[in-house]
């Protein structure tokens, strides 16, 4: 390998290698510097001769480049690395063959993944690239004038650097960075930016006065500018550096369908900075709904979204985490609900951001989370009405799509289907048999019609600007999302099962639909079966199902498909009967996760599997509509795939598998715990270790798995397992004290005291 980031050498294995003399190095380092292009014998002499050449420079730089040959034959390399051209010489190299090239290519994915969104990755590619770095480029030559591109190397890697501290501070690296600050501003005291980035990781570390200090060492070198003047201002303020914009929305679905007119409807009130409530039964697209909305506006609201699933969590809870993405250290979060919500609206005044809060129970539990910032908007999902909120204020003739709305969709699929299925139908008989797909079932008459915009303008929060009281906003606007129409129905299984399928079976694919209840996931479900199985007819799973479509129950807080009855149930029935064994023995276990998401090694411990093997078999369920992927490598169970697939696990398969999750949860708490703080001895004798996984960055890892990990303890207490209570809450108490988690950490501690059984005194020494 050739390195030029630090002094010039060649290394083969543990062979190291130096050109001997100074035209020799000049060479090299010319070369390497025009890697994989021709240098002309004219820029050769002139680099080594100046303007005025001896008569036999040419002759001499032939015989440096015969001599370079020759050193890297006796190191290993091909004398051929080097080529002669017609217009002089080449070095060939590969990317990982010289340290610049690899630099560079690791910073510019480091920057890439950054832009899309991908902080800890990117961080880790510009380290990466920085290790590469041993002193200043081509230390020891002298290059002439060549000197500025090599200055210019220097400084790209002090922008890389600048830039890899800045994604250290957006995830939390505040102790580290300002250390490594520290020493840099004493090398560089003249780089802005290394001052402003030093200042913020004292403050956000606790060390006011030294960051007042640094700023007024700075301010002795040099002008501040606009950003420097801006930190100071938000010291000044009480504010925790400059928050960065809070941005957490969850991917929007790539093939929602439907829903125009509810989304049409929703995004005109939030582009008002109004508030809504999505209500509606398990399964029918209430979180898909919010968030495709929530994309739609998102240009509107320039100072963020704020987006959280109350599912298991009390505002308390999520008022923390709020806060904390706007720019609130974790120790300067209050402790009482009150003073949260308090100091929560206060951060919000002045700012335009829409707040999603998604799968409320009732109206307390979303009261402290809304807003009073009049340019702020509230999108909020629940399984009821929330009366308290919407004063039952409806909005009338929402849910489905109407006919004249379905039909272009659909045939723009059917098209594409024949244009690779020559011989299906033909588009005409398509249509003419999909002509009456917006019906709805026999005897049930027409659709009713669909007011149009304007007749909504006046209705209860579409109209002009209301007044705003200074207290948390309330009067939200109320949309009751209705089951999917057949039309709209028809398109989404046309998208996951193909429009080919649909055309070649139009009144089974209208069967069978409206067996699914009109559920987005169960039509999903069904889709994914018939593209598992591309032989299978329509017609056989609407055989199936119709002797098992069950009245929709009454509207019910409860989720379980199998116990309101719900339409979809049988559904997810053949979606699981359509797995090989061991994607149905995962499917059960799942059911047994209480964290929000997980990554593939969960899958691994619950079915003491290998990582590659569990991740494949995931993947099936993907594929399967069974689970969701949230991210790279990031899985979730929607809440009425959960109860389906807990109700058909039990016994020693659940408790062994619980333990292996708890074990897996405990050893990656302690490797993480001991590449943090130092020590530990790897994992206990007996205990399931999760095979090729590792933390990374420790404080990274605590923070993104925090959900998990307390899930985890509430788990171990709820199921008397008072080992694995203690011994997680033992872990994670130095993680969620230092980073300001106190509801976690006061939880956690109090669940493993209580859950300490008396005979085992020792549980407790630690707590």
């Amino acid at each position: 390998m050739f390195r030029v980031l630090g002094p010039l050498e060649i290394t083969v294995g543990e062979r190291l290698a130096q050109p001997p003399g100074p035209r020799q190095r000049e060479l090299l380092a010319l070369l390497l510097l025009r890697a994989n292009q021709v240098v002309s014998i004219g820029t050769i002499v002139r680099l080594a001769w100046g303007e005025r050449p001896a008569p036999t420079a040419r002759r001499q730089a032939q015989n440096c480049v015969g001599r370079l040959r020759r050193l890297m034959t006796d190191v290993g390399l091909s004398p051929k690395t080097i080529v002669t051209t017609p217009g002089g010489y080449l070095l060939k190299v590969a990317d990982d063959q010289l340290d610049m090239l690899a630099f560079l290519a690791r910073a510019d994915e480091g920057r890439a993944l950054a832009g899309a969104g991908h902080v800890w990755k990117a961080s880790r590619s510009y380290r990466s690239a920085l290790a590469l770095w041993r002193g200043p480029a081509f230390d020891g030559v002298e290059l002439g004038p060549l000197t500025g591109e090599v200055e210019r190397l220097d400084e790209r890697r002090l922008a890389v650097l600048e830039d890899c501290l800045d994604l250290e501070l957006q995830l939390g690296k505040h102790a580290a960075v300002a250390d490594e600050l520290a020493v840099l501003v004493s090398r560089h005291p003249l780089r802005e930016r290394m001052w402003g980035q030093m200042v913020l990781a004292l403050y956000r570390c606790g060390r006011e006065p030294e960051a007042l200090i640094a700023l007024e060492r700075a301010r002795a070198r040099f002008e501040p500018g606009e950003r420097l003047l801006e930190i100071e201002a938000a010291i000044l303020r009480g504010e925790a550096g400059v928050p960065e914009r809070p941005g957490r929305l969850p991917a929007d679905l790539p093939d929602f369908t439907g829903r125009e007119e509810e989304t049409g409807a929703l995004a005109a009130l939030l582009s008002r900075e109004a508030g809504a409530v999505v209500s509606g039964e398990a399964g029918i697209g209430k979180t898909a709904l919010a968030v495709h909305v929530a994309h739609r506006v998102n240009g509107r609201y320039p100072d963020g979204q704020l987006f959280a699933s109350l599912r298991g969590s009390g505002p308390a809870e999520v008022l923390a985490g709020f806060l904390r993405r706007l720019g609130v250290p974790g120790h300067a979060v209050p402790d009482g609900i009150e003073d949260r919500a308090e100091l929560y609206r206060n951060k919000l005044a002045g700012r335009r951001a829409l707040i999603v809060l998604d799968d409320v129970a009732d109206a307390a539990q979303a009261r402290p989370l809304l807003p009073e910032a009049p340019r702020c908007a509230v999108l909020i999902t629940s399984r009821s009405g929330l009366d308290e909120l919407t004063g039952g204020s409806r909005l009338p003739g929402l849910g489905g799509m109407s006919a004249g709305s379905v039909l272009p969709g659909l045939g723009g699929l059917a098209d594409e289907a024949f244009r690779s299925e020559p011989g299906g139908m033909a588009e005409g008989a398509f249509r003419s048999g999909l002509g009456d797909a917006t019906a709805g079932p026999p005897g049930s008459g027409p659709l009713p019609a669909r007011p149009a915009w304007p007749a909504w303008a006046g209705m209860s929060g579409f109209g002009g600007r209301q007044s705003r009281p200074s207290a948390p906003r309330a009067g939200l606007s109320l949309v009751e999302l209705a089951p999917l129409e057949n039309g709209p129905a028809m398109t989404l299984l046309a998208k996951i099962a193909g429009a080919g399928r649909v055309a070649a079976e139009v009144a089974a694919a209208r069967d069978l639909v409206r067996h699914c209840g009109g559920s987005p996931l169960a039509i999903r479900v069904a889709a994914a079966r018939l593209t598992a199985e591309p032989r299978l007819p329509v017609s056989w799973m609407a055989d199936r199902l119709s002797g098992h479509a069950i009245p929709r129950a009454p509207r019910s807080d409860g989720q379980d498909p199998e116990a309101l009855g719900w339409p979809a149930a049988e559904v997810l029935g053949l979606g699981y009967a359509g797995l090989p064994e061991a994607a149905q023995r995962l499917l059960r276990l799942t059911g047994l996760v209480e964290a929000p998401d997980f990554a593939p090694w969960v899958c691994a411990a619950l079915l003491d599997a290998d990582l590659a093997e569990a991740e494949e078999l995931a993947e099936r369920l993907v594929e399967a509509q069974l689970l969701e992927r949230t991210g790279p490598a990031r899985y979730r169970l929607q809440d009425v795939v959960r109860l389906f697939a807990a109700r058909r696990t039990g016994g020693d398969e659940r408790a062994e598998a619980l333990g292996r999750l708890l074990d897996g949860w405990l050893v990656l708490a302690d490797q993480a715990n001991g590449l943090r703080f130092g020590g530990g001895s790897g994992p206990p004798e007996g205990r399931w270790t999760p095979k090729g996984v590792a933390v990374g960055d420790p404080a990274d890892w605590f923070e993104s798995e925090r959900p998990g990990l307390v899930s985890a303890v509430r788990q171990a207490a709820a199921e008397g397992r008072a080992e694995h209570c203690c011994r997680l809450a033992v872990a994670l108490a130095r993680f969620l004290e230092g980073a300001g988690h106190l509801d976690d950490l006061a939880e956690c501690l109090r669940l493993a005291l209580a859950a300490n059984p008396q005979s085992e005194p020792g549980h407790t020494w630690a707590l």
